[in-house]
């Protein structure tokens, strides 16, 4: 055989491999560059269904301010009255948009287009509506600047009676369950981007994978360890809350099914605490938001360092959190929450040794039923604003408790 001959398999073997490296070169960019995607696609998909949860709290918040502006005489509601009317309508915009302003990039799909601009929905129309009574009340558009109840010049009270009553008819009856709507769609359609993306991520993994059986075995080790460094980071993103390290919304609700059932199978009692930072708005008015985010982190670990094993804690609004307390009756679930009452008491804010903080927890037993956890949920909510009620600062058992 001549060096001829002896050259060509040589030569077949090198562009073999370095077509095979090229293209685990090519499918590890892929990976990568899907991975970010996927990861800008949970925070623009988190940003869009935060803002539309918004909108619904900013209808509430107009109904309130309308409400006590209106019926209650109170001149001290206009200003935040206007304010909410004003968020509400940039956040419908960006919504609507998905120009970038308050940081939605994704303009609306179909199913949502459909949700916004047609009937029997029209929540385009509706909220815009709402934002415009609003201004009405207020006296920031229409007629007059006089008090609410007084005649004046074109029927000023009788405008803003039909603008109340607009205010009240469209945030008890109509806009909040289609605003609801509006919230169910844009988390149905992040979890079907995301879970085509994650699809999309597992067929490229799946081609590499391949490939570096073929390869050795030193050359893809790196590579694969970076890969489960970003599958970690993505589980992380979809169920952990940033700034408290703690299970969100979602994941809470999972694994507080999973622990209902346990119990229920296993016959223990169980009980749920709901636990709101009072103030909370008045810290980020005061302190700013960043001293806002420092008392959500420092509560976060704080809640963490009070579980015991088998407990399972969630963030699940703004302020508000919850705890499944396994094979505890009232009695005990109102002697932990106590002891949790009295440790957030004590604690200082980071940087602000001297201003105090406090939480209002409301108690409930679960009961049993497929819509236990639900149940116990709804029931340690009023639980909860009993407690606020009664002067914040303390522990409140469900009356069916």
């Amino acid at each position: 055989m001549t060096r001829a001959d002896d050259s060509l398999p040589t030569r077949r073997l090198t562009v073999a491999y370095v077509a095979a490296l090229s293209l685990v070169a090519l499918l590890s960019g892929s990976v990568h560059l899907l991975l970010d995607h996927v990861i800008a696609q949970q925070r623009d998909s988190g940003t869009i269904i935060n803002v539309a949860g918004r909108q619904r709290m900013l209808s509430q918040r107009i109904g309130l301010l309308a409400r006590d502006f209106y019926e209650g005489h109170d001149e001290a509601a206009r200003v935040p009255l206007l304010q909410a009317a004003a968020t509400m309508e940039r956040a419908h915009r960006a919504l609507l948009g998905g120009t970038g302003d308050m940081g939605i990039t994704h303009s609306l799909s179909d199913a949502a287009r459909t949700l916004y601009f047609a009937p029997p929905a029209d929540l385009d129309r509706r909220t815009r509506d709402l934002v415009l009574a609003a201004r009405i009340l207020a006296g920031a558009e229409g007629p007059g600047m006089e008090a609410p109840g007084t005649e004046g010049p074109g029927g000023t009270a009788d405008i803003r009676a039909r603008a109340f009553a607009d205010i009240r008819d469209q945030t008890r009856d109509i806009i909040m369950p289609m605003l609801d709507q509006a919230v169910r769609q844009f988390e149905t359609e992040a979890t079907e981007r995301i879970e085509g993306l994650r699809r999309a991520q597992q067929g490229v993994l799946a081609i590499l994978l391949t490939t570096l059986l073929a390869e050795a075995v030193f050359i893809f080790r790196p590579l694969v360890g970076r890969l489960k460094t970003y599958a970690g980071r993505l589980y992380d993103m979809a169920t952990r809350d940033v700034l408290t390290g703690l299970p969100n919304r979602r994941h809470f609700l999972e694994m507080g099914e999973r622990e209902v059932r346990r119990g229920r199978e296993a016959g223990q009692p169980q009980a749920l605490l709901m636990i709101d930072i009072d103030h909370f708005k008045a810290i980020n008015d005061t302190l700013g938001h960043a001293a806002g985010d420092r008392v959500l982190s420092q509560f976060g670990r704080l809640l963490q360092g009070w579980l015991r094993a088998g407990e399972v804690a969630g963030r699940i609004g703004g302020e508000e959190f919850a705890v499944l307390l396994p094979d505890a009756d009232t009695v005990d679930a109102a002697a932990r929450a106590e002891t949790l009452r009295r440790a957030v008491e004590a604690a200082p804010i980071n940087g602000h040794a001297t201003l105090a903080w406090t939480v209002s927890i409301g108690a409930a037993r679960v009961a049993g039923g497929d819509d236990g956890l639900a149940d116990a949920l709804r029931r340690a909510d009023l639980a909860l604003y009993a407690a606020k009620a009664a002067g914040r600062n303390r522990v409140h058992l469900s009356a069916d408790s």
